[in-house]
């Protein structure tokens, strides 16, 4: 049997490093209040609705804000974008991936078939997500929140 001639010991500097919480970045902070707002306009404008399932009466952890071109695919401009979110139900949003057929249709008799053509021509367009691309939409976004609620 091979005996050590120390104890295995925790460096301090391990230890402190663990202890320590990460502060989020500038850019994560501004995304967080970014998605937030767009939550907000979303539910002011739509309602509590599903769009998809039209299931009535959302709230909590059963009201969603769910994309028609998946976040996962459509990069920052559209992330973001009012056009591309509509309330949904965890099911609708979650267990059936966004319900895009239905989202599509429903979307399609709401605005028409061109303004869904010009989200996926949207889908194309590159920006450079930065501190100064989440500054302008959360000033923008939080005039219309503004407008929305005064109009209500």
């Amino acid at each position: 049997m091979i005996q050590r001639k120390t104890p295995l010991k925790s460096s301090r500097k391990t230890l402190k490093r663990s202890a320590i919480k990460k502060r989020p970045t500038p850019e994560a902070t501004l995304k967080k209040k970014l998605w937030e707002l767009c939550k907000q306009i979303i539910r002011e404008a739509y309602g509590n609705t599903c769009y998809t399932c039209w299931k009535d009466g959302l709230k909590g952890s059963d009201w969603h804000t769910g994309h028609f071109i998946p976040s996962s695919t459509c990069g920052a401009y559209l992330r973001y974008d009012l056009r591309n979110l509509r309330p949904q139900c965890y099911h609708c949003n979650i267990n059936l991936g966004g319900n895009g057929a239905i989202f599509y249709r429903n979307l399609v008799d709401d605005v028409g078939q061109a303004e869904v053509d010009q989200l996926f021509e949207d889908k194309k367009i590159v920006v450079k997500a930065d501190r100064i691309f989440y500054e302008s939409l959360i000033t923008k976004y939080t005039d219309i929140l503004r407008q929305i609620r005064e109009t209500a």
